[in-house]
C-alpha cells in the first residue's frame, strides 16, 4: 500500500466521517427546526386562546353593560308611565263632581276621631257645613280633611294627597305587573 492509497483512503474516511456529520447535523437541524416549529405553534395557540378569551370577557361585560343600561331605561320609563298615572288620578279627583265630592268629605269626616278640621279653599263649605265649628282653616291639598287634635300635636291625614300616595304606593308592585307583565327572561310590556 503507497502512499497514495493511505492517503486516498483517510481522505475517503474523512469524507465519510463527514458526510454522516453532515447528516448527523441536518437530523439535528431538522429536529431542532421541528421543536422550534411545534414550541412557535404552541405560543401561537396560546396566543389565539388568550386573544379569544379576551374577546368573550369584553363581549360578555358590554352585553352585561347593555343590559344594564337596558333596565335602567326601561325602569326610568316604567317610573315615568306611573307617575303620568299618578298625576292624571290626582287631576280627575280635583275635578270631581260636587256631589260625589260631598259625599266623600262626609265619608271621611264620619271616620274622624279627632277635634279640628281642615279642608283645601273648595271644600271649606261643605265641611263647614259638616262639622260646623270644629273647622279651623284651609290647607293646600286636592281635597279631603286634615284633622288635629287640640294641642295639634297629633294629626289624621285623609286628603285626597296623602290616601292617593298611600293607595299608589301600597300596590306599586300589583299596578307594575297589570301594565307592564314581567315575564321569567325580561320584560314585557302590554301597554307599549
Amino acid at each position: 500500500m503507497g502512499v497514495d492509497s493511505v492517503s486516498n483512503a483517510v481522505i475517503q474516511d474523512a469524507k465519510k466521517i463527514a458526510r454522516e456529520y453532515d447528516i448527523r447535523l441536518a437530523e439535528t437541524r431538522r429536529s431542532k427546526l421541528n421543536e422550534i416549529n411545534e414550541t412557535m405553534e404552541k405560543l401561537k395557540q396560546k396566543k389565539k386562546d388568550a386573544l379569544k378569551e379576551k374577546i368573550s370577557l369584553l363581549a360578555k361585560t358590554e352585553t352585561s353593560r347593555t343590559n344594564l343600561e337596558i333596565k335602567r331605561k326601561r325602569l326610568r320609563m316604567e317610573h315615568d308611565i306611573l307617575e303620568e298615572i299618578l298625576i292624571e288620578v290626582k287631576k280627575k279627583l280635583g275635578e270631581l263632581d260636587p256631589e260625589k265630592r260631598e259625599k266623600l268629605l262626609i265619608k271621611l269626616t264620619s271616620v274622624a276621631t279627632l277635634e279640628y278640621f281642615f279642608s283645601n279653599k273648595m271644600d271649606e263649605d261643605i265641611v263647614k257645613k259638616i262639622v260646623k265649628d270644629k273647622y279651623k282653616g284651609n290647607i293646600n291639598c286636592l281635597g279631603g280633611i286634615l284633622i288635629e287634635d287640640n294641642s295639634g300635636r297629633i294629626r289624621e291625614d285623609f286628603t285626597f294627597d296623602s290616601l292617593i300616595n298611600s293607595v299608589f304606593n301600597d300596590n306599586l308592585k300589583n299596578l307594575r305587573d297589570i301594565l307592564f307583565g314581567e315575564v321569567e327572561y325580561g320584560f314585557q310590556c302590554s301597554i307599549l
